[in-house]
């Protein structure tokens, strides 16, 4: 009897590990995917030379061949680490029924941009990654956000 004890503690410790690691796995797997998607929207939006709806097609096209089905919400005032930038809310992509959406886009300018013929901007992009635990019944979206690099805005010219 002692014995059946003991392999039953060591049933569940060994129940619990596999337990963990899926959900690690799990993890790791929803967020590399949330990270891949926020870095192609970078690079589409630094190969274009900035953000404009033209865009739209293309990359709810790219979501869609991806299979990212993570959503949240969008917020309209973005703030920044240094607090002197101000983040313009351009795009909701991929909205679904509820207004919940697939990626956001953002746009501010540099202090010094605004200087000299052509105007400088930064875009900011943000995708979702989503924890769902099904035995909890809890669903948790988190945000993945990325930055351009600074961009002559010739998107919007």
């Amino acid at each position: 009897m002692r014995e059946s004890y003991g392999a039953m503690w060591i049933f569940g410790i060994c129940l619990i590990f596999i337990i963990m690691m899926t959900a690690y796995l799990a993890i790791s797997i929803n967020y590399a995917k949330a990270f891949r998607v926020k870095s192609h929207l970078v690079s589409l939006i630094e190969e274009h030379e900035g953000y404009s709806s033209t865009l739209d097609e293309e990359i709810e096209n790219y979501l869609d061949t991806q299979g990212y089905t993570a959503r949240g919400n969008c917020t309209e005032n973005l703030t920044s680490r240094t607090n002197d930038e101000s983040w313009e809310y351009l795009a909701c992509l991929d909205k679904d029924e509820t207004g919940r959406c697939s990626a956001c886009i953002y746009r501010t300018y540099p202090p010094s941009s605004k200087e000299g013929p052509t105007i400088r901007a930064r875009y900011k992009v943000m995708t979702f990654f989503r924890f769902d635990v099904p035995v909890a019944k809890a669903l948790l979206t988190f945000p993945v956000v990325g930055e351009s690099r600074n961009l002559f805005n010739f998107a919007n010219s």
